[in-house]
């Protein structure tokens, strides 16, 4: 049984079917025939558009030939029904015509061609005439594969930007908030006689928490430690969600790319180019501009091979959109050119496709308004679709598996010098920070030693630093000036032996200093002769 005979049992062999059904049936039967009949003695006209594997033409021996998936299907029309066919290029490789380019449209609208065998986007325009849908093709946009994931790589990755945004937000706020509260809390409860602490001692409290670091401090109030204990409560949290996503991402963490959906192309600012007369330029013309506000216009229509495309173009960070069975086949040929050069199968997969279409579209042949059997063509077309036959004619020579994927699917994760680069940053970032600092500080220091405000104005000689301790008084402590120790070396001259001198203690027979009534306390007393007795403040 052929073709034909199918495509009429068919329309027949249904059980819902009546008495009146079947007359109609079998009207359109006789006239299926006789169009089938008919067509055998035409020589239709048939144009197409250079796109890849699914539809093109080349010149043998002087004539044209059309090739492609389109091509096979006519070939199937042909084979069946019988009819000859001429290939009629059209003067511009594109379905629109304007000021400056004629496209297949015009020449369907003028008679000049019978079919366009070329899977054009179904655009509902009632010029001309569509049949039924091919497919539904996705147009998705292929990129030079980035070198890191978009999320990010090494210390930052584990979270997100507006997550580091309010980690550094607290790092600034907490410090100040717990020298408030106890500040306050100090001068509202005097006779506690709370530790009050200065800014600076609860900002590097802060910072040492979040390093997981002791610290000196000892709140003595409740109010105080709750607040402590509230920010390591915190820290702990944190740092736990941040070693366990750390973790997670050295070793399972997933390829990403820049752009997650259409709109990333315009937001980021990403120039796209396409092949000339790509359906979505049809698409986008049609739409009024509503495409063209999602994605931007593109740079570029290049009237080129795909080959060139790549490497003039996409090879130099363009993207380029296109339907996704045409990508297929590119990538795949670039994969297989890249086997043949002997490039290592990690830098085979140079290029990348979006997981998400920028637009989905159904695809069907053009016939002129005029086209005499568009109804034979059309249930045909039906019958191969349903029969999976242009489907498999759309992945004929593709391998089953999925061409370069997103992620590559490497078994090991090591780490590279990228995931270390925030590392190497912080050191060099710390060490630079540092060295400034000492420089400050060295020129500060300099400049209190050697200054006019450090000597004393009658000799030129340095001015001591005054030294402060604290004295009772009352119920209370009085903060005096005292003398500083002397220096090591002077402690054995005559200049002092009115104030200190040493003697053996009859006790533990050890030396001591004898220090003079009235310089720190109100009685004398005997000091163990150490070398670093001077260095501490001794009070009553």
């Amino acid at each position: 049984m052929g073709l034909m005979e199918l495509i009429v049992s068919a329309l027949c062999l249904n059980a819902t079917c009546t008495d009146d059904n079947l007359e109609k049936y079998s009207i359109r039967k006789d006239r299926y025939f006789l169009l089938a009949d008919q067509l055998k003695h035409e020589n239709l006209r048939i144009t197409t558009l250079m796109n890849g594997h699914l539809s093109g033409y080349e010149i043998i021996n002087g004539s044209i030939v059309g090739k492609g998936v389109a091509f096979d299907i006519i070939e199937i029309l042909q084979n069946e029904y019988k009819f000859n066919y001429t290939v009629v290029v059209p003067d511009d490789n594109v379905f629109y015509e304007n000021s400056h380019e004629k496209g297949i449209k015009n020449m369907l609208l003028n008679g000049e061609a019978d079919v366009a065998a070329t899977f054009l986007p179904m655009t509902y325009n009632e010029t001309i005439r569509y049949s039924r849908s091919l497919d539904t093709a996705e147009w998705v946009v292929l990129m030079l594969r980035p070198k890191e994931s978009a999320t990010g790589s090494g210390l930052l990755a584990p979270f997100t930007a507006s997550v580091w945004t309010l980690i550094i937000i607290s790092l600034l706020i907490v410090g100040p908030i717990l020298y408030l509260v106890v500040f306050i809390r100090v001068k509202m409860c005097e006779d506690d006689r709370d530790a009050e602490f200065s800014l600076p001692a609860c900002m590097w409290f802060v910072y040492g928490a979040l390093l997981k670091q002791g610290s000196t401090l000892n709140p003595k109030s409740d109010s105080s430690r709750l607040l402590f204990s509230t920010w390591w409560i915190f820290i702990t949290i944190l740092t736990a969600f941040y070693t366990a996503n750390l973790t997670a991402f050295l070793t399972l963490s997933k390829f990403t790319l820049p752009i997650n959906k259409p709109e990333d192309i315009v937001k980021k600012r990403y120039q796209w180019v396409t092949n000339r007369g790509n359906g979505i330029i049809t698409f986008m013309n049609d739409q009024q501009g509503i495409l063209q506000e999602l994605i931007g216009p593109p740079k570029f229509q290049i009237d080129s091979t795909d080959k060139d495309i790549l490497h003039s173009y996409v090879s130099k960070n363009f993207m380029y959109i296109r339907e996704k069975t045409v990508l297929d086949y590119i990538m795949y040929d670039d994969y297989k050119e890249k086997t043949k050069e002997g490039v290592q199968e990690t830098q085979r997969c140079t290029y990348v496709v979006t997981t998400f279409p920028i637009t989905t579209l159904p695809r069907a042949f053009a016939f002129s308004p005029t086209f005499k059997y568009f109804d034979l063509f059309d249930i045909t077309i039906q019958y191969l679709i349903e029969s999976g036959i242009i489907e498999f004619k759309e992945k004929e020579f593709l391998p089953d598996t999925v061409i370069c994927p997103l992620n590559l699917g490497n078994k090991e994760r090591r780490l590279r010098n990228s995931d270390l680069t925030m590392t190497y940053n912080i050191v060099g970032g710390g060490l630079i920070v540092a060295t400034i600092t000492f420089a400050l500080e060295f020129a500060v220091h300099s400049y209190k030693r050697n200054g006019c405000c450090c000597r004393d104005p009658k000799d030129g000689h340095q001015r001591p630093e005054k030294i402060t301790g604290h004295f009772p008084k009352g119920n209370g402590l009085e903060t005096k000036w005292v003398s500083p120790p002397p220096s090591y070396h002077t402690l054995f001259n005559d200049n002092y032996a009115n104030n200190y001198w040493y003697e053996n203690n009859g006790v533990n027979k050890k030396q001591a200093f004898s220090m003079t009534p009235g310089i720190i306390g109100s009685k004398g007393s005997l000091v163990p002769y150490k070398t670093s007795i001077f260095l501490f403040q001794f009070t009553k």
